[in-house]
């Protein structure tokens, strides 16, 4: 039995929200297991308990994120800087320095750059992680010229609240301040952004009914390429 182009991107955009899904039950699996404030890299440092169930939380996000990419590989912007690059390039890149997050778990404790007991782990799984954060947030703030009010907004404030949540974050660890703040607003960044993807794949997946237009403006019929999330048509030129 022969699968559709249109079945296969089904299939595809299920996986996505399956493996999105069940990453971020896990993960919240994991710190339900500990009983104090810590940040999300803590839950998968070396010795801890909660580690082993927190890779493959972590991993399955990967892969999730990856799948949406394939889901949005089409989707171009406008924006003069951000259009060089799809936003499917963002979301690879974000998940390729994840699983480098993955990979090189931090020390015991997850002490901050600016500790005495910080090691070389540290210093790479810090950087990798605020690096995917940053390709997210590009990711998000790519789908702002949607013509579709309801994406593009989504984008903009998911894209700029992500960022900022997570800046505030990082610099409240990098202080060493308060964990229960810290780390409420790390794990605050990360939920907005899975669901996020999680809204991007829904609303890709869901066929969108052209308007009636004369065929000399629909160019022989037809949506533009990137309609299926509502972006502008003019995104397709690049």
């Amino acid at each position: 039995m022969r699968i559709g182009p249109r079945a296969g991107e089904l299939v595809v955009a299920l996986l996505a929200v399956a493996t999105l899904v069940a990453g971020a039950a896990l993960i919240g699996r994991a710190r339900a297991m500990v009983d104090r404030s810590l940040y999300i890299s803590e839950l998968g440092a070396q010795y801890m308990l909660s580690a082993p169930l927190f890779q493959v939380g972590f991993c399955l996000v990967v892969v999730g994120i990856l799948l949406v990419a394939v889901v949005v590989r089409d989707q171009r912007t406008t924006l003069p800087v951000l259009r060089r690059w799809a936003p499917a390039a963002s979301l690879v890149v974000a998940a390729a320095l994840f699983a480098v997050a993955a990979a090189v778990p931090c020390s015991p404790g997850c002490p901050s750059l600016l500790a005495d007991g910080a090691e070389w782990r540290d210093l790479v799984h810090i950087a990798a992680a605020v690096l995917a954060f940053v390709a997210g947030c590009v990711a998000m703030l790519q789908f702002a010229t949607a013509s579709d009010r309801w994406v593009a907004r989504l984008s903009i404030v998911g894209g700029l609240v992500v960022g900022v949540v997570a800046a505030i974050g990082g610099i409240i660890s990098l202080a060493r301040g308060n964990t229960d703040v810290g780390s409420t607003l790390e794990y605050v960044a990360a939920g907005l952004g899975v669901v996020w993807m999680l809204a991007m794949v829904v609303v890709h997946a869901i066929p969108h009914v052209a308007p009636a237009r004369p065929r000399a403006a629909a160019g022989g019929g037809g949506l533009p390429r990137g309609a299926a999330v509502g972006l502008a048509p003019d995104a397709a030129k690049d």
